[in-house]
């Protein structure tokens, strides 16, 4: 090979040296360098961002810390669950009977509840992560769920009650709403009735826990043949009373709240008497008790109530109804008669007079042995 030949070799390899190196060490490293200078560009973008926030730090922290109290405030108005039982003790307190506020539940459906909605909460916050200026609260979820759940209620009462029923809902301790209210009038029998449809909410997530229901109801009655407290109340039940308007322990007078003689209602017993002069239906309740060997009864009409001892050898109390016959369609004035009887002898309860179509005598609840005749 001659020496030109030679030379010209030489020189093609330095070529391919000289490419190869571009190709795979200086090219690379190049682009490696472009990518490094992008990333450090856009960190120093991001750093001098939050170096500027960090000027305000403290006062980031301190609104944070504030809208997540707000948050958790706004969620207070919801329940964590909306179980049964709570629903069911809910639904017990919009019934009444106290004097003209009436309100008496027939149906409720429990709906089941359901998911309609989904908002972020509280960002979660690891231990450890606080600073000197701030307090770490640690969430074990950032989101909420929301259910809704839809009671129809078919109900019948009084138009006080009704109203008292809306406030009763707009009052409670968590928000609720009513999406449809039917209302019908007896006019006969004054008495309004109808349904509601109910929407309940609540919101689940985080730590937030159920709420317990206490309950306060009494089990079981003394003779389950004569019922308890809500049993049904036959117009007559037991033997012929005694009881008349001259024989009696309680004496009870029923007229229309308008007479010009006194009340409409009116209770004596002994020398204590008691009178209601609304016209409309009052609740009386007797309970007759064994105070530390010695039986009394306790008569309450309108907040007030008079007592009356019961003889040792008694074996029955006797309450005397003497009522009239309405006088128009705008005499609306009665009683309910709740009796209580924690003791062995028998309350006998005599209505004499009342309106067939129309009474102004209802019997109540009855706990222990009681007989209306």
């Amino acid at each position: 090979m001659t020496k030109n030949s030679i030379i010209a070799l030489l020189l093609i390899l330095a070529v391919a040296v000289v490419g190869g190196v571009y190709m795979y060490v200086f090219k690379p490293n190049m682009d490696d360098k472009s990518t490094i200078d992008s990333e450090v560009e856009t960190l120093q973008a991001r750093y001098d961002e939050l170096k500027a926030q960090e000027v305000h730090r403290d006062e980031y922290i301190a609104l944070t810390k504030e809208y997540n109290e707000k948050f958790d405030e706004a969620i207070e108005i919801f329940p964590a669950t909306l179980d049964q039982e709570i629903s069911v003790m809910f639904m017990k307190g919009i019934e009444k009977d106290q004097g003209n506020l009436q309100m008496d539940i027939r149906t409720v459906g429990l709906g089941p509840e359901e998911l309609f909605y989904t908002l972020g909460g509280s960002p979660a916050v690891a231990e450890g992560e606080a600073t000197e200026t701030e307090e770490v609260v640690v969430n074990t979820s950032g989101s909420y769920d929301c259910y809704r759940a839809t009671f129809p209620i078919t109900y019948e009462g009084s138009y006080e009650g009704i109203k008292d029923l809306m406030d009763y809902i707009m009052a409670y301790k968590y928000r609720m709403n009513v999406t449809a209210i039917n209302i019908s009038y007896d006019s006969n029998e004054d008495i309004y009735a109808g349904t509601i449809t109910l929407n309940a909410y609540c919101v689940k997530g985080g730590d937030r826990q159920a709420d317990t229901v206490t309950t306060d109801v009494s089990n079981g009655v003394s003779n389950i043949f004569l019922g308890g407290s809500g049993a049904a109340a036959p117009a007559s039940t037991g033997s012929a009373s005694t009881v008349s308007a001259s024989s009696n322990d309680v004496k009870i007078l029923l007229n229309n709240a308008a007479n010009d003689a006194g009340d409409g209602i009116v209770i004596s017993a002994g020398s204590s008497s008691l009178s209601y002069g609304e016209n409309d239906v009052a609740t009386v309740d007797v309970k007759i008790e064994d105070n530390g060997g010695k039986k009394v009864a306790t008569i309450s009409l309108g907040g007030d109530d008079i007592t009356v001892d019961i003889a040792d050898d008694a074996t029955s109390f006797g309450i005397y109804v003497g009522s009239s016959e309405r006088v128009d369609s705008g005499d609306k004035n009665g009683i309910k008669l709740n009796v209580s009887n924690d003791t062995d002898i028998a309350v006998d309860v005599k209505v004499d007079g009342d309106d067939s179509s129309s009474p102004r005598f209802t019997m109540g609840s009855k706990g222990g042995t009681v007989r209306v005749n």
